[in-house]
């Protein structure tokens, strides 16, 4: 992660409420989800590492630890009705809707189940980070993406 958007993670979480905080994931909380659900994307994996969730994300709350595994327990339950397939699932917008990175190409995308299809949020996590940090920049803008996830 660019040590410029780390930082900027870093000022928005501890500008956040303490209530709406998660402490950063410990290497060890990171292996047991990572043990039941599989590997985490490196580029998400450092910013639970980092943030611990919540902060950042084009206006949209990123799942931290505590609510990762039911987000993924819920998807994986679902899985018939959503047509998402291979994202590794990061949150849910306001409106229900799974978003995650997609595996083959980094992309952060939702799928809609009011209008349907699957639209793409960003062009990466990093991007899809920067956005929310800087919501009148275009995404990927002011924060050099390092990773494709």
């Amino acid at each position: 992660m660019d040590e410029r958007l780390r930082q900027a993670l870093l000022a928005a979480r501890h500008a956040c409420p303490e209530e709406d905080r998660h402490q950063p994931a410990a290497e060890s909380e990171l292996q047991a989800f990572e043990a039941e659900f599989g590997l985490i994307p490196p580029a998400f994996r450092e910013y639970l590492a980092v943030c611990g969730g919540r902060v950042g994300g084009d206006g949209e709350w990123i799942d931290g630890l505590p609510e990762l595994p039911d987000s993924h327990r819920q998807f994986r339950a679902d899985s018939e009705f959503w047509r998402m397939r291979g994202v590794f699932i990061i949150g849910w917008d306001g409106a229900g809707n799974p978003f995650g990175i997609e595996l083959s190409s980094g992309r952060v995308l939702v799928e809609d189940h009011n209008f349907g299809g699957i639209h793409e949020m960003a062009p990466s996590f990093t991007a899809f980070l920067a956005a929310g940090l800087s919501p009148d920049a275009e995404p990927g803008l002011g924060f050099p993406s390092q990773e494709n996830n």
